[in-house]
């Protein structure tokens, strides 16, 4: 004689039927909720990686604004050699010792017309000098002539320079320094 074990099909497969209903429905979404109360500040994670060098550009040049020197200004030395003082707190002993700076000129009125210094023409030289006296530092631009001269410089003239620290290799990869045009190119300058 067989057994049979009773098993309570009608009631399981009801209890299967509605759990597979309640699943199933699925009814529309419901409006948006408010926005809840800001919770903590969470702690700051880990710092990134260093990210690569980004191109060598100008960053670290110092630059001056064209000076606008006065012909009244300058100071005369002697019957040939005349001079005017600049103060720029940039110029410091460390920059005396391994920088390298440029200078240039122009006449006011002709501002695309510009020549580096040290120039000089069949009357005169243009220089220019740095120093550090009591901690503070100065530039300075001269002119000596060839002839004894009662008055320096009939005109105007504006000066600007360049402070270039010394890279990696203590070296600046600028083939003209003389070339004002070039420059303002490869160091991206404007005027």
């Amino acid at each position: 004689m067989m057994k049979t074990i009773p098993l309570p099909g009608k009631n399981c497969l009801w209890i299967f039927l509605l759990i597979y209903v309640l699943i199933a429905c699925k009814g529309s979404d419901g409006d948006v909720g408010p926005a809840g109360p800001q919770g903590p500040q969470g702690t700051p994670g880990q710092n990134g990686a260093q990210g690569p060098a980004g191109p060598k550009g100008a960053a670290n040049l110092i630059v001056s604004p064209w000076v606008k020197v006065p012909n009244t200004a300058w100071q005369r030395g002697d019957s040939t050699y005349f001079s005017v003082t600049r103060p720029d707190a940039n110029i410091t002993q460390a920059v005396l010792d391994s920088a390298l700076v440029i200078a240039y000129y122009r006449n006011e009125g002709r501002p695309n017309v510009v020549f580096s210094l040290p120039a000089s023409n069949e009357e005169l030289t243009l220089g220019f000098f740095m120093q550090v006296q009591n901690q503070a530092g100065s530039i300075n631009f001269d002119v000596t002539y060839y002839a004894p001269r009662l008055t320096p410089i009939d005109f105007d003239l504006e000066f600007r320079w360049i402070i270039i620290p010394p890279d990696k290799k203590g070296r600046v990869n600028i083939a003209d320094l003389k070339n004002y045009t070039l420059i303002k190119q490869q160091l991206g300058l404007t005027d």
